[in-house]
């Protein structure tokens, strides 16, 4: 055995002593690198000590190795190897090494619950941004809703809230209950014409009995999604929508149930909207219409003869106005009160109304006076129509409340043409003006057409 052999058996221990502070320090005690690390290094030290004692003293003497300094240094290190046993082996760092892991599992814990907990918050912030942005369309909608006044403005605003609220409908119509008729009637209609009257009684039937968003399968295969809009136990109407068969270039459209919510919260704005559109609608007619007796004011049959005398003018047509007026009207408020005069002017407008076509317009001139316009007629049927009318009022009995007391009432007309008679509208008041005054100052209940008098 040479020198340099003495040399690396005398350096090899001492760096095992040196790298062993290491190895702990970098290595948990009782973790299976250490304790295998220690094992390769007791069967080292058993493997030095078995060469030292089988090899004689004069080979050992020519290798430059003393035994018994190589013993020394064994022994040497057998204390230091029972030093650091005891040292990192005992019961007292068995139970500090056990409370640093413990420690340590439970900081690991920590961080992973702490990580858990931030992500359900980001999911539940997320959530609830959602939530704001759904408020604040919701709002934005209802906002546009309120500011409508008439169907046409509603119509903007909600093709735009089924746009993006709403795409996998292909089409809509909003349906406003007639309360005078009990019947669905459409305002607003987009990409979508149910006039089936069949249907619209279905859909008002069911949204009666339903009273929440629901699907319609139509006969002819489309499918709807219906929702009633409510105001408190009162259905103001019903929006409906048909159904795309599939999503645009494959895409998934929601569940059935988030269709549901989200008709639901359409509802819910249109029904703001609906009440002041309604609301505006109502006093409209009101201004519009005379309270009394149903028909329209001085100001609409003004605006509706205009009309009526241009359309003429441009497509070369004719027009009838009949000017009728309730004869001896101030001897019957006079004689049976000024109640009774109005259930006579309600049941002659009723039969006025009931002589003339859909197309003919009928409105309360003033007092106890009518106007009819008859757009496309011919002289001879203007005064046919007003002939009838006049019958119809002469034949009638008007009876007090107590329906003690019955009396008659009669009526003069007096009838003009358009362009015979005037050339403009206010010529053409004027004229049938004239033939009425030419029926009061002839003996009344009868029927004069201007073109008839030599005035």
């Amino acid at each position: 055995m040479s020198f340099m052999s003495g040399y690396f058996f005398l350096g090899g221990p001492v760096f095992l002593l040196i790298v062993l502070p290491v190895v702990l320090r970098f290595f948990p005690r009782r973790s299976g690198i250490f304790q295998t690390w220690l094992a390769l290094l007791a069967a080292g030290f058993a493997l030095f000590i078995l060469f030292l004692f089988n090899q004689s003293p004069e080979r050992l003497r020519q290798a430059g190795v003393h035994r018994e300094s190589w013993i020394m240094m064994a022994a040497v290190m057998a204390a230091a190897e029972i030093f650091y046993f005891k040292r990192f082996f005992s019961a007292g760092a068995f139970q500090e090494t056990r409370q640093k892991s413990e420690a340590q599992q439970l900081r690991h814990d920590q961080i992973f619950h702490a990580e858990t907990e931030i992500s359900a918050l980001k999911l539940k912030l997320a959530a609830e941004e959602a939530k704001l942005q759904e408020s604040l369309r919701f709002y934005s909608t209802v906002r546009d809703l309120a500011e409508c006044v008439d169907f046409e403005q509603m119509k903007k605003v909600l093709e735009r809230e089924v746009r993006q609220a709403m795409p996998y409908l292909s089409g809509f119509v909003l349906f406003v209950v007639n309360k005078q008729k009990d019947f669905l009637e459409p305002q607003i209609q987009h990409k979508l014409w149910l006039s089936d009257e069949k249907v619209q009684r279905k859909l008002s039937g069911q949204a009666r009995i339903e009273k929440k968003p629901f699907f319609y399968d139509e006969a002819a295969g489309r499918e709807f999604l219906v929702a009633p809009i409510l105001s408190g136990e009162e259905i103001l109407g019903v929006f409906a929508g048909a159904l795309e068969t599939k999503g645009a270039q494959g895409q998934a459209w929601p569940s059935r149930e988030e269709m549901l919510v989200c008709a639901a919260t359409v509802a819910d704005e249109l029904k703001f909207g609906l009440l002041k559109t309604i609301s505006f609608a109502r006093l409209e007619q009101l201004s519009r219409v005379d309270g009394l007796t149903g028909v329209f004011r001085r100001g609409v049959f003004d605006q509706r003869l205009d009309d009526e005398v241009l359309r003429a003018k441009t497509f070369k047509t004719t027009l009838g106005l009949l000017f009728l007026d309730v004869d001896h009207f101030k001897n019957i408020n006079d004689r049976w009160g000024h109640p009774f005069g109005d259930v006579v002017l309600k049941k002659i407008t009723a039969l006025i109304q009931n002589s003339l076509y859909e197309t003919d317009f009928v409105a309360r001139y003033g007092g106890e006076e009518f106007a009819v316009l008859l757009p496309r007629t011919n002289e001879e049927g203007a005064l046919k129509k007003a002939e009838i009318i006049r019958r119809r009022v002469e034949s009638e009995i008007f009876y007090q409340e107590d329906k003690n007391t019955k009396i008659g009432a009669t009526v003069s007309i007096g009838v003009a043409f358009f362009p015979k008679d005037a050339r403009d509208a206010q010529g053409l008041i004027r004229a049938a003006d004239e033939a009425l005054y030419y029926c009061k100052e002839n003996g009344r209940n009868k029927v004069a057409s201007r073109s008839e008098l030599n005035i």
